[in-house]
Formats: C-alpha cells, sequence, structure tokens
C-alpha cells in the first residue's frame, strides 16, 4: 500500500511539472531559460527541421506543450524546443544562483575582437568601440558576452570591455587597426568585402566619426546607406552640416577588413531603410571603381582613397 502511494505522488509531481510548461492548462505563458549548450529552436516539432542553435541561459516563453516538444517564443519569432532541454526561469531565480542573476551591460572600449572561445587563436570578427554587450561572466582574462536577445555569444579580451561608453574622441584614437588597411581594387577583391545587404562601418580620417552603414547594391561601385537615423546624423558631422557631392576620404571595416575609400554624402537614388533619416543612398568607392554617369573613375574619389591609405601608413 505504502509502495502504491508513493507511485501515486511521483505522478502526481510529474504531471504538475508538464503542466506549469504547458500553456493551454494556465491563464498566462510562462517563463523558461534554455538549460543546455546543445539546445536548438526548430520550426516545426521534428528534429530534422530546419533548425539554429540557442545559447544556454536564453529566456524564451513556453505557450503550449505537447510530449517531449514545447511551443516557445523568442525574439518575436515562434519555433519547437525538445522539453529536455528547458527549466522554469522563476526556479532558478527562487535559488539566488549565480546562473539566474541578471546580464551586465557594458560596451566596448575600442576597437578590437570577438573570439568564439577564450583564446586569441580561436576564429574572431571585428568588433568595433562602443559596441554594447552583455557581460555573462569572467574567463580567465577573457569576458563572455552576449548581445541583446542572447542568440550570439563570444569571448572579448577583458581590458577591451568597460561599463560605460568612451568618448567620441578616445573612440576615435582606437586605431589599432591602422596598419592593416589596404587598397582593393573593386573589380577584384573589393565588391566582395561588403556584400548586398550587409552591415559595416566608415571612419571618416578628418573628424574621427564612425557610422555604420549597409550595402544596399552597386555593380561599379558600393551603394550604401546609414544604418539608423543616428548614423544619418554622424553622416552629417562628416559632411560639416549639409550632403553633398564633395569626396571624403574614409576606411571601411567590414568584417577583418580595413579598405581605404572615398565616399560623398549626398543623398540620391534607392533606399531599403526607411527610417533613418536619409532619402536614398550615397557612393562608396575603392580603387578602380567606376561611376554610374561615366562609366569611368572618378578622380576626386581616387584622390581621397590615396589619401586614407598615407594616413592609416603615415607612421609606418
Amino acid at each position: 500500500m505504502l509502495r502504491r502511494i508513493r507511485k501515486m505522488i511521483c505522478a502526481m509531481l510529474i504531471a504538475m511539472l508538464v503542466l506549469s510548461l504547458a500553456a493551454p492548462a494556465m491563464a498566462e505563458s510562462v517563463k523558461a531559460k534554455v538549460s543546455s549548450s546543445s539546445a536548438k529552436i526548430y520550426r516545426s516539432a521534428s528534429s530534422s527541421a530546419d533548425h539554429v542553435k540557442l545559447a544556454k541561459g536564453t529566456q524564451v516563453t513556453v505557450t503550449a506543450v505537447k510530449g517531449k516538444w514545447a511551443k516557445v517564443k523568442v525574439s518575436g519569432k515562434t519555433g519547437y524546443m525538445p522539453t529536455k532541454y528547458l527549466s522554469k526561469a522563476s526556479s532558478d531565480a527562487s535559488k539566488g544562483s549565480k546562473k539566474a542573476a541578471k546580464r551586465t551591460a557594458a560596451y566596448v572600449s575600442k576597437d578590437t575582437y570577438i573570439y568564439k572561445k577564450a583564446s586569441s587563436s580561436s576564429s574572431k570578427r571585428a568588433i568595433y568601440a562602443n559596441t554594447k554587450v552583455y557581460v555573462v561572466e569572467k574567463d580567465g582574462s577573457y569576458y563572455k558576452v552576449q548581445n541583446a536577445s542572447g542568440s550570439v555569444t563570444g569571448y572579448i579580451k577583458s581590458g577591451c570591455v568597460s561599463k560605460n561608453k568612451v568618448s567620441a574622441k578616445k573612440a576615435a584614437s582606437s586605431t589599432s587597426w591602422k596598419s592593416q588597411v589596404v587598397k582593393m581594387d573593386w573589380f577584384g577583391e573589393g565588391k566582395n568585402v561588403l556584400k548586398k545587404g550587409k552591415y559595416g562601418y566608415i571612419y571618416d580620417i578628418d573628424t574621427g566619426v564612425e557610422l555604420r552603414i549597409k550595402r544596399m547594391g552597386g555593380h561599379n561601385h558600393a551603394d550604401v546607406e546609414p544604418a539608423s537615423a543616428a548614423d544619418t546624423a554622424k553622416l552629417l558631422r562628416v559632411a560639416k552640416g549639409k550632403f553633398s557631392w564633395k569626396s571624403h576620404a574614409v576606411i571601411l571595416k567590414a568584417g577583418s577588413k580595413y579598405v581605404a575609400c572615398g565616399i560623398n554624402t549626398e543623398p540620391h537614388g534607392d533606399q531599403t531603410i526607411l527610417n533613418n533619416n536619409y532619402d536614398g543612398q550615397f557612393c562608396l568607392h575603392m580603387t578602380g571603381s567606376i561611376t554610374h554617369g561615366t562609366s569611368s573613375e572618378n578622380e576626386e574619389h581616387q584622390k581621397s582613397i590615396e589619401r586614407a591609405y598615407e594616413w592609416a601608413h603615415k607612421n609606418d
């Protein structure tokens, strides 16, 4: 009899756990956390469906549970996850564990790299001054960081992370990459450095202003646009308060590449970003690139490219 009672109690506890995650049994959905670094979110409730990885500790909203699968929402998107990879967020918080502690917002203090592992020999990509990150933990001389949604995790050297944004002057002086600046032939490697639809940065050598851009198209040269209204404001500073066809010497930062370029600031043509306060696109030229109208090189842009390259290597 005692054994039967114990079995009944165990069965009731299991049922209560399942019901606590199942949205149909509750007035509200349930917050949960990804409990494994092997977790994936699938397009449908099948391990053969399209999927992407989710970082351990990512918070999701469980809206339904059926069998071994949970229907979840994360970053505004809906997908499916095996329930074995989920734990209730509230249970972690109630224990006061370090894992349940809030991530700490911080900023990259200078242009550097974000590594896949806590080692400079692991794969890396460029990350720039004043990029916002969220520190998860310290691992030796590195901070483990995530983006806002927790979907991207990497490691940055601890000396390159600060609690607050660095000043514009200090960010502008963060030019350890200058020795890596190259000139690229547009019709060779150049046209593929920043591919269509991808984002990069341009650094104006005269003002020290750096802004984020998106390449929206271009065949003879790159047609780019400011990534946001804040970036448009920065471009206006480069233009000294008035957009024009005047050429400016800049450095394109795309991934781990630094390329001497020339730009104008005049908005013209089409656009793909509609809320950036910039009505159109502007041109970004590399060595050998040509204009739309004349199918020949623009002399002023080519001079800007040379000036940007010489600026970068002035003290070599």
